[in-house]
């Protein structure tokens, strides 16, 4: 009772400087977690004990303490805290100021990527900042993508370093949850990555997550729901038109009509397949989470799910997450942890089959039709199987479970002096599963199945994979400001062992009964793979400024990695950089530039994207071979390795001006920038006479050698203007763009050049190549000098030799823009907002491989564009001449029939939102609501006529060629933001 009375209500408002409430202020009893903060208006209200001190706080303002002696009412006005609103952003193994920055390294806030919904964070970031290339399959349910930071440069991994919280991440951005995510640094230059050494070549994306504050705690919920239709589906031919189109195919070709062209069994059945792929794809997102804490510790904990809905029938993409953040500070010990787990489970997008329209989906009984060889243009076609079947009866997932976290222990040692120590770890696990039952779909007459339909064999494949990698990081830091001089510098050593071992296994014969899942009499193939690799790591950074005016940052990194030979398993990464803020000298006076830096970077980056044990050669037998007409058993082969195998580098070098004009309400960021990768792995031909096994259409039997070298160079330009233009309008507009030039330097002596896959079963011949004086990935095939007398492509005799043969054929273009950009807007009048983002590319070309489907393979519908043909009647064509014979090479040949210009202009997203007013929040005791509505992709203007003009994930070898036909995805989303 005595407690009790000593208690006492305290209320109060706080304000900032210019007497306008602060939202969401702890206020916190000094010792205790008794606390609260403040809502919409700035008002307060607290239980506390008599005598007690109140602890104000807020971000970006001083930090205040008042006692409450007799008083019940306490009002605050806080005041701003320049320390903390000089704009700071996270760098290797620590934060920066963004004025001290002298490295190149951009930054995307957590509002801009959670107004975009997506089942990839990383999609989220295209067109968002210059430099950073976003590649990806659009519209596919969980699709993978690929960042790409200033330019592909080595022929093994392209992906960028993924660090969520100071732990390495295995799996990108896959398994984040966009909600999660306080801020996004993208360090694109040798400088401001080479403290992360060995695995920085192609970049680093930093991800920092959201943390608790000190306070009452605060709940937050986000939802939202969407549907997706497809932004554009080319026009096929129709049963009538396919009839027609057949008919004149097979008279071009010197065959009979197909005897259903000419006399249907179903003359009204009319199959839109491409409908027939297409379903209603629904989008479900939430995400609730709860954050707080007290005077010594703060707490984060989040949920999330989303269920995405394939537009192509039966698939769809799921994922979970759960993360939690805490903190405890206790004098000048202080403790942290974050851990995430993230559970994705995908039923894998098909990719459009589009049948003869002629053909029907079921048959009288409902049953899966499929057709006889009479339906095709060609007999040796084969038979018309129904491309939705498998679908249906195909059990088919890929699941995988993702746990990433870390802990660190830092302890105060004496004025600026720290020790830290961080343990952190990622581990994966995948599960992909196919189980394919007996089924069929076409019947004889007496009701027995045709066995040569469908799948007579019941069978499974199954594969599972772990992955799980720990790094162990000491750190001392110092940092102290004597006389206008600072100095941060980081001393550490770094200790990562990487594991991985995967099985699949898949059956040869029948597993029985349909619904059998399970053998163990049954022959199957089984193989499997082990590995385990570790990297020791000693580094160092000093970076030292004076008055804000001179900066100059220096780091070191020495790697030793298991993965190379004992010899070559050391690389040494510098950087050196150095800035000049020009307007901070006392002679600098301008009423209009209120902002002048200059900055430049040099710095050296390793790459070891090979696998462990590439250095040591295998040795296979016994192999049978014949001699002198006898067959022995006792031969041996190898698969050759070079012990000689060491880093590659990536050699950056960065030009930086900042410049902001109206006390910085409009910003100019320029850079220019130069990265040359050296001793690239790359693969040899070795003679037959060295023992060295050889498959067919297959590389992996050729030994790597360092012995490449790429060039990117490029120009990034950023441009941001933020004003609030009234007492109730304000706007944010970001403009950014980019070029980028590509060349391949040098492959190296015996290496040949590098192609894509084979663009058909029927012929060898790809669709890109990789040499010197060429970009990574050029589209290589024949010049057309139009029509001979029977309508065939005359392919360009380029070499003058009276021979058209491969060696005629010549660089036609090549995947990467020659710039991009993207323009993002934020409006807000009163309680209403607006947002819209454009992005878009151009300069690159596509090879639309798809082609080769829609105008000469016609065991598939085809598109209408065939009926412009060139025929008899018609030499007025861009079109060749339609014949069977286009299916085996001829005219389908890799050619500039099949070059796109891929540039493209599209609103990336566009969204208004509400916030309830104070008034009715109050009564419903919410501090936010925010209710909004949004499109993505809502128009596209290209001239390339497939799906769209985002092609592939790929972004090497393939980039740029269309041969996976998908529509992207128009979405439209409602949901809402609230805390409370």
């Amino acid at each position: 009772m005595f407690a009790i009375a000593q208690q006492k209500s305290i209320t109060g408002k706080v304000v900032d400087a210019q007497n306008e409430p602060v939202i969401g202020v702890s206020v916190l009893e000094k010792g205790t977690s008794n606390g609260t903060i403040t809502n919409v208006d700035g008002i307060y209200s607290l239980n506390v004990s008599s005598g007690s001190t109140l602890v104000f706080s807020y971000i970006g303002y001083k930090t205040q303490e008042i006692k409450v002696g007799d008083k019940t009412v306490v009002n605050v006005t806080l005041l701003e805290d320049s320390e903390q609103l000089a704009e700071v952003v996270v760098v290797g193994y620590g934060v920066q100021k963004k004025s001290s920055l002298t490295g190149s390294v951009a930054s995307v806030s957590s509002k801009e990527i959670v107004k975009q919904v997506s089942s990839n964070v990383a999609s989220t970031l295209q067109g968002r900042t210059p430099g950073v290339d976003i590649i990806q399959q659009a519209g596919v349910a969980g699709a993978d993508v690929n960042i790409v930071i200033r330019g592909a440069a080595s022929f093994g991994a392209t992906e960028p370093l993924y660090v969520i919280d100071g732990a390495f991440s295995n799996s990108g951005l896959t398994s984040l949850n966009p909600n999660d995510i306080e801020s996004i640094e993208i360090l694109k230059d040798g400088a401001a990555a080479a403290i992360y050494g060995s695995r920085a070549a192609n970049g680093v994306v930093l991800i920092t997550t959201k943390k608790g504050k000190s306070g009452k705690p605060v709940i937050e919920i986000d939802g939202s729901y969407a549907f997706q239709t497809p932004t554009n589906i080319p026009d096929f031919l129709n049963a009538a038109q396919w009839r027609q189109f057949a008919n004149m195919v097979a008279e071009n070709s010197g065959l009979a009509h197909a005897p259903e062209n000419d006399n249907p069994t179903y003359p009204d059945v009319d199959t839109d397949w491409a409908k027939e792929w297409i379903q209603y794809a629904p989008m479900w997102n939430l995400n609730a989470s709860i954050s707080g804490g007290g005077e010594n510790s703060t707490f984060s904990t989040s949920v999330g799910y989303l269920d995405q809905t394939g537009m192509t029938i039966y698939s769809d993409y799921k994922r979970y997450n759960f993360r939690v953040n805490s903190s405890y500070k206790k004098g000048i010990f202080s403790l942290s942890e974050n851990v995430a787990i993230t559970h994705r489970d995908k039923t894998p997008t098909t990719t459009f089959n589009i049948s003869l329209p002629t053909l029907p989906i079921y048959d009288s009984e409902g049953r899966f039709f499929s057709g006889g060889s009479d339906y095709y243009i060609n007999p040796e076609d084969g038979k018309a199987q129904n491309k939705i079947a498998p679908l249906h009866y195909t059990d088919k997932y890929n699941k995988v479970t993702d746990i990433i976290g870390a802990i660190n222990a830092q302890l105060d040692i004496w004025d600026g002096l720290k020790y830290k120590f961080s343990f952190s770890g990622n581990y994966s696990n995948s599960h992909n599963y196919t189980h394919s039952p007996e089924y069929y779909t076409k019947w004889n007459e007496d009701g027995t199945p045709d066995k040569d339909y469908g799948s007579p064999k019941n069978s499974i494949s199954e594969s599972r994979g772990e992955e799980f990698t720990y790094t162990i990081d000491n750190l001392i830091t110092y940092n102290k400001t004597f006389a206008g001089h600072s100095i941060d510098a980081l001393l550490g050593t770094s200790w990562m062992r990487e594991y991985n071992r995967n099985m699949s296994i898949s059956t040869i014969d029948d597993l029985g009964g349909t619904d059998i899942t399970g053998f163990s009499n049954v022959d199957g193939k089984i193989s499997a793979g082990d590995s385990n690799a570790a990297l020791l790591s000693f580094f160092a950074r000093l970076n030292y400024d004076y008055k804000d005016r001179y900066l100059l940052s220096a780091s070191i990194r020495r790697d030793e990695s298991s993965k190379f030979y004992k010899d070559n398993r050391v690389g040494y990464f510098p950087s050196i950089s150095a800035g000049w803020n020009v307007h901070q000298e006392n002679w600098f006076q301008n009423r209009v530039v209120s902002k002048l830096k200059l900055r430049a970077s040099y710095g050296e980056l390793g790459a070891n994207f090979l696998s462990p044990y590439n250095f040591d050669a295998i040795a296979y037998g016994p192999i049978p071979y014949t001699l002198n007409g006898k067959r022995y058993v006792n031969g041996r082969s190898a698969y050759l390795k070079s012990r000689d195998l060491t880093w590659e580098t990536a050699k950056t070098t960065d030009i930086g001006l900042e410049l902001g004009f109206l006390n910085n309400e409009l910003t100019l960021q320029v850079d220019y920038f130069v990265k040359k990768n050296v001793d690239l792995l790359a693969q040899i031909d070795l003679n037959l006479s060295s023992g060295q096994i050889f498959e067919i259409n297959s590389s992996r039997e050729k030994p790597y050698v360092n012995s490449a070298s790429v060039k990117n160079t490029g120009w990034e330009f950023l441009i941001n203007y933020r004003k609030q233009l009234t007492k109730d309008f304000n706007i944010d507009a970001t403009f950014n763009f980019s070029t980028l030039k590509n060349e391949v330097l040098s492959l190296g002596e015996n290496v040949q050049p590098i192609t894509s896959g084979a663009m058909s079963s029927f012929f060898n011949d790809a669709a890109s190549i990789t040499k010197p004086g060429e970009a990574i990935g050029s589209f290589y095939g024949y010049k057309i000098d139009g029509f001979d007398a029977e309508g065939n492509f005359i392919f360009s005799d380029t070499d003058k030799n009276g021979i058209v043969n491969a060696n005629d054929k010549v660089i036609l273009g090549n995947p990467i823009p020659d710039f991009n950009y993207g323009l993002n807007l934020t409006m807000s009048y009163k309680d209403f907002d607006l947002t819209m983002f454009f992005q878009g590319v151009s300069g690159n070309e596509i090879f639309n491989q798809k082609k080769y489907t829609y105008y000469f393979d016609y065991s598939n519908n085809c598109v209408t564009d065939v009926l412009n043909a060139w025929s008899k009647t018609n030499h007025n064509a861009s079109i060749p001449i339609m014949k069977t014979q286009n299916t085996n090479g001829g005219n389908s040949l890799p050619s500039e029939f099949y070059i796109e210009d891929g540039s493209y202009f599209r609103c990336k997203n566009l969204q208004v939102g509400y916030n309830l007013p104070k008034s009715l929040l109050n009564k419903i005791s919410f501090n936010k609501l925010r209710i909004y509505a949004g499109v993505q992709n809502l128009f596209t203007i290209t001239s390339y006529s497939g799906y769209d003009p985002e092609v592939s994930s790929n972004a090497l070898f393939s980039r740029g060629i269309d041969n996976a036909s998908y529509p992207n995805a128009r979405t439209f989303t409602f949901g809402f933001n609230a805390s409370f």
